[in-house]
């Protein structure tokens, strides 16, 4: 399968500070490739205090990195940093195998990803995906289209006990750390699309997954 290329960059970096929001990128961007690192190709990169890179295996976990990773930047910020991602669906010119310099990097893959996220500033959308692919593409657009109209709505709460969810997998284990009913936590998992928002994001990831298999 064709590795994808992920992009992104930080939305109002300035107005929450340039020099802060670097170092809450960093951590987010640290625990990530730590969490993922069997699903990273090439580890995220940090560039320029406010932007990031990396190459991930397309499937069902690069998605569950996004949703990590942006999670990540809403709860430590109480939803006043967030970011956005151009994903590259293609094929890359070098070798991955204990790359040195990312910053080398190059390929068909990375174009889509840079032209993805040019996409993203421009229609001030959070995840855009290029892969060559018009059917494609226009299922992702869907996809998190309804996402980040579901999430963007989410107070740093509901993404606190989102991320946990994503760590426990299971509704009663996280009831029992709140000290509340699984009927409640099931209740604003479901009324809040927690539940919706992770479905959404693994069916695109196994449409990802399936693309060259």
């Amino acid at each position: 399968m064709p590795p994808i290329v992920l992009s992104g960059d930080l939305v109002a970096s300035r107005a929450y500070g340039a020099g802060k929001a670097a170092r809450v990128l960093s951590e987010v961007v640290n625990e990530v490739n730590t969490r993922f690192s069997k699903t990273l190709l090439v580890p995220l990169d940090v560039i320029q205090g406010d932007a990031f890179q990396g190459v991930a295996a397309a499937g069902p976990d690069a998605l569950a990195l996004v949703f990590r990773l942006q999670g990540g930047l809403v709860e430590r910020t109480a939803g006043r940093l967030k970011s956005r991602f151009g994903l590259g669906l293609g094929t890359i010119d070098q070798e991955l195998a204990n790359v040195e310099d990312p910053s080398l990097l190059t390929g068909p893959a990375f174009v889509a990803a840079a032209e993805a996220l040019v996409r993203a500033r421009k229609e001030k959308r959070q995840i855009v995906l290029q892969s060559g692919r018009a059917d494609l593409d226009a299922v992702a657009d869907g996809t998190f289209g309804l996402v980040e109209f579901v999430w963007k709505r989410w107070s740093a709460e509901v993404w606190r006990r989102a991320l946990r969810y994503d760590e426990v997998a299971d509704i009663g284990t996280l009831a029992e750390e709140l000290g509340v009913s699984y009927q409640a936590v099931h209740k604003q998992l479901h009324g809040r699309g927690v539940l919706a928002v992770r479905t959404g994001l693994a069916g695109m990831g196994a449409l990802l997954k399936g693309v060259g298999e």
